[in-house]
């Protein structure tokens, strides 16, 4: 019976040695991590210093987009009062009736663009008039409308913010 109680005192004492060894591993891990974790959010929260603010402001100013609207957003929209226009067809017998939508690249639609309505009224109408019901009764025919349009609209206002065409009316008779 002695030996039985020594057999069942070897076994205790070997399984709590493998327990205490797997267990050193896993608490020196947590206090790397969580050592490593409080001073990185100390150094984030600008307790140990944190980035200094020249290279943030570096990083702004090479950024490209900086101070730009975001591109998959969408724009301010400018709406055209709607245009009725012979088209240059021979006898003149067909017209134009369209509204718009102007989008731009900016969160604003540009001061430029509203102080300039009608030179950029005048500068559309003169286009429109010069289409033929060939030019643009065809989808592809619209696009290279709205591309002129987009065109005509960056000439008067002197930039580039014209992201986009869309036609809310478009009638030819």
């Amino acid at each position: 019976m002695a030996d039985e109680e020594k057999q069942g005192e070897g076994e205790d004492e070997g399984a709590e040695a493998p327990k205490k060894r797997s267990k050193l591993p896993l608490i020196l891990a947590a206090v790397v991590l969580l050592g490593g974790g409080g001073g990185g959010a100390a150094w984030y929260l600008g307790l140990l210093g944190g980035p200094p603010d020249d290279i943030e402001a570096e990083a702004a100013s090479l950024d490209p987009t900086a101070g730009m609207a975001d591109p998959t957003a969408p724009g301010a929209m400018l709406e055209i009062d709607p245009f009725i226009a012979n088209l240059a067809d021979d006898g003149g017998s067909r017209y134009l009736k369209t509204t718009f939508q102007i989008e731009f690249a900016t969160d604003v639609v540009p001061p430029d663009a509203q102080a300039r309505t009608p030179q950029i009224r005048d500068l559309l109408l003169t286009l429109l008039t010069s289409k033929t019901f060939e030019e643009i009764r065809t989808p592809a025919g619209k696009q290279n409308l709205r591309e002129d349009i987009i065109n005509r609209v960056n000439q008067a206002i002197d930039d580039d913010t014209v992201r986009a065409v869309y036609f809310t009316e478009f009638i030819v008779q």
